[in-house]
């Protein structure tokens, strides 16, 4: 999640409040503007909308959205909303308090920022098949993967900074931010729609064919084949689109997988470590552990006892 604003520093970021409904404080920068919002009373149909693309991010609190095309939903902190230009929101404040503020950020970029970074990323990072990177055309919720946290919280400190060098580190930040947002979106995007987009996109091709295939040795070099690349081509048009390595992605989905099984069929980490295709014990405990921070055995206890109590 966003960091929480340090009460000694707050005063750098937020102006003192002239209205309880989503007070608004800017910093400015050449390519953006970072408003950061506070509301301490309960109130709703608030809306409110930006003439650029903009990124929006909860820091505390809880606010409902109201956006075209989806139905009401809950965005709370480590969510963000990736968003077109001049698209309506309209939000509730349901538990706004005076001593606990909703909180939230609106970065919003200059089109030509947007314009020329897109531009660079096509030229110096192009997708395969001949497709490009874009902004999106509708509002995009996401989950905040630890490169979008850490890309927003470090424009937090630069943009509120008053530093000689802030103009260069802010626009530094933003592209990063920028290209890890695309990032993640074409991944959601892809692995939302494998099975339209097998037919004429590699990526999703060799992403279906793993999930198809977790409990079977799979080769990258094969994998590869699949995706007419050589290894070395296959390994960054994978992570670029992805945002992780083929083994990284393969080995996660099949820890996912393993989850499942255990938890619903009753199997044993011992079980599931080669039911999923992992052919050592020790290999599969050791990820397991770097994954969720405890032991197969240990996960699991947690789990049934939290059904059996619930």
């Amino acid at each position: 999640m966003l960091s929480q604003i340090n009460l000694k520093e707050k005063h750098k970021i937020f102006s003192a409040p002239k209205t309880p409904i989503e007070h608004r404080t800017s910093h400015n920068a050449d390519h953006a503007v970072l408003n950061v919002f506070e509301t301490s009373q309960v109130t709703y149909c608030f809306d409110l909308s930006f003439d650029n693309p903009v990124v929006v991010s909860m820091i505390q609190g809880k606010k409902i959205m109201h956006l075209s095309k989806k139905e009401p939903f809950s965005f709370v902190p480590g969510q963000s909303i990736v968003m077109p230009a001049s698209q309506l929101m309209s939000i509730d404040f349901p538990e706004a308090h005076n001593n606990h503020p909703t909180q939230c950020l609106a970065l919003e970029l200059s089109n030509g920022f947007v314009k020329n970074t897109l531009e660079w990323l096509n030229e110096h990072f192009p997708k395969l098949d001949n497709e490009q990177w874009h902004w999106t055309n509708e509002n995009f919720l996401l989950l905040n993967n630890p490169y979008v946290e850490s890309s927003l919280n470090r424009l937090i400190n630069t943009m509120v900074d008053n530093d000689y060098m802030r103009q260069l580190r802010a626009s530094n930040s933003t592209r990063e931010l920028i290209a890890t947002l695309l990032q993640t979106h074409a991944r959601h995007f892809l692995l939302d729609n494998l099975n339209k987009l097998s037919t004429k996109n590699r990526l999703a091709h060799v992403v279906l064919y793993i999930k198809k295939h977790l409990d079977t040795p799979l080769s990258i070099s094969k994998l590869a084949d699949m995706a007419c690349l050589s290894r070395a081509q296959f390994f960054r048009a994978f992570q670029r689109e992805l945002g992780e390595t083929p083994v990284q992605f393969i080995n996660r989905e099949r820890l996912v997988k393993a989850k499942k099984l255990m938890l619903h069929e009753g199997r044993t980490p011992t079980q599931v470590c080669y039911d999923v295709g992992f052919s050592s014990l020790n290999y599969f405990c050791r990820l397991f552990r770097q994954i969720e921070g405890v032991s197969p055995k240990t996960w699991l206890l947690a789990k049934t006892n939290f059904k059996r109590i619930g």
